[in-house]
């Protein structure tokens, strides 16, 4: 079970830098469109990026996850320090909240810590408690400002 110790705990920050070609390869693999069709151009072309009023080529809406996955340590040192057990875990819920642009080209710096920890007790089994951890990201471009803060729940069964 997690250690509830941990609330508060501010992990590492992480510094990386948003690139093209992974925007448009995102932008493909989360597409509904079928095989005839083409990602949506303002997702690989800085043109149509700028004609739809973006200084650049935007990221997806849930791009930023993808962050956590590149910079090291990723999801399992989270789950490590915090002694969750992989075994018992779900991902409960993400959450995005955008206060400006992120393109490629940006340099992003991700500051997460643990912002809330919970227990609920199991509405089909009284007396078992499923376990909740709030993840909470502020992420600043390369002129310091805030332009995402992303909330990860994780959950432990």
């Amino acid at each position: 079970m997690a250690d509830k110790s941990k609330l508060g705990m501010e992990f590492p920050p992480y510094v990386i830098e948003v690139e093209k070609a992974k925007i448009a390869e995102f932008a493909m693999a989360v597409s509904q469109k079928n095989d005839k069709e083409q990602i949506n151009p303002i997702y690989a072309k800085s043109e149509a990026a700028k004609k739809a009023g973006y200084s650049g080529i935007p990221v997806p809406p849930t791009f930023p996850t993808s962050f956590m996955f590149w910079t090291g340590g990723g999801l399992m040192g989270i789950v490590n320090s915090l002694g969750i057990n992989l075994g018992r875990l779900l991902h409960g819920e993400e959450e995005y909240e955008y206060f400006g642009e992120v393109c490629a080209g940006d340099v992003i710096t991700g500051k997460m810590k643990v912002a809330k920890m919970f227990d609920k007790e199991k509405k089909d089994k009284p007396g078992k408690f499923m376990e909740f951890t709030l993840l909470e990201t502020e992420m600043r471009n390369q002129r310091g400002e805030l332009v995402i803060k992303a909330r990860t729940t994780l959950v432990e069964r």
